[in-house]
């Protein structure tokens, strides 16, 4: 269930009907709009040599849905101040092992929104045997993590920028690039709609537009990846994708089981959340009326 830009329009519009009703609210509503559009920045990072270039044209040419891949500067680079790692999304490049400067990095991002990918994998070992030097690599990308606190996975970076190539890694960590592009929209999705409502509730004006559209299929469909958030456990066991009514209601029926099992009147908000989206799908792919 993406989020990216479906309902664009949508939200496009609703910036302009709240602007015309109240001036100060259609600003801000613009501005939330618009921070919650805008791509999704993967920034690839490390020291010089290491093929930031290559891993950004690795991940360009697999493609990553939602987001732009652009370049940082060199980190470790004499007489040059270290560059900002602001990106969305951090893929930080190694080769070999982890280095002071790359420790050093990695302490200023999260986990949970970055990586490490150990380039140039091929060149590990002393072994040339494809299974060998790819568990060789893998042993390693584990270390790399162990000692430098992100995730890490191993990459043939040229391999991976020749065409589809599974063997290079660049599968796996697409996958793990896209996850993380996934929760950053998500995040955008909570700061958007907790805006919306801080508006409906300071603007007599527009509240009646902007709550008509909180209330809707769009909105609640970003409040369900935002709950999704703060519900790993739970995501990680849950039904995937429903492509049919049924599928629809069971996803329903499984997401109304977990709420009592919430410790936290926070995580039972959020399962509500979840559920009354995939009730929203099950209405629209039976064709019942809303309720």
């Amino acid at each position: 269930m993406g989020t990216a830009d479906a309902g664009g329009g949508e939200l496009a519009d609703l910036a302009e009907r709240v602007a015309a009703l109240d001036g100060v609210a259609g600003d801000r509503v613009r501005g939330a709009v618009a921070a919650f559009r805008a791509p999704i920045r993967v920034q690839t990072a490390g020291r010089a040599g290491v093929g930031r270039s290559t891993v950004a044209s690795a991940l360009t040419a697999n493609g990553i849905a939602d987001a732009v891949v652009e370049e940082a500067d060199a980190v470790d680079v004499p007489g040059a101040p270290d560059p900002t790692l602001d990106g969305d999304v951090v893929v930080y490049v190694l080769v070999e092992s982890v280095r002071d400067a790359d420790r050093d990095a990695a302490r200023t991002l999260d986990p949970a929104q970055a990586l490490f990918v150990l380039n140039k994998s091929d060149t590990l070992g002393a072994s040339r045997a494809a299974a060998d030097a790819w568990a060789t690599a893998t042993a390693r990308a584990a270390e790399c993590s162990e000692e430098g606190g992100l995730p890490a996975l191993p990459l043939i970076g040229t391999l991976a920028i020749e065409g589809p190539a599974p063997e290079s890694g660049i599968d796996a960590v697409s996958a793990a690039v896209a996850d993380r592009v996934t929760r950053s929209r998500a995040r955008r999705a909570e700061t958007l709609l907790n805006t919306l409502r801080s508006q409906a509730a300071r603007s007599p004006a527009s509240r009646d537009v902007l709550e008509r559209y909180l209330a809707g299929d769009h909105a609640a469909a970003l409040a369900a990846a935002a709950a999704r958030l703060h519900l790993a456990d739970c995501v990680a066991e849950a039904p995937g994708s429903p492509s049919s009514a049924a599928d629809a209601a069971r996803c329903a029926d499984w997401w109304r089981a977990q709420l009592a099992r919430q410790p936290t009147a926070r995580r039972r908000r959020a399962v509500v959340d979840v559920r009354r989206h995939y009730v929203r799908v099950w209405q629209q792919l039976s064709g019942s009326p809303g309720t």
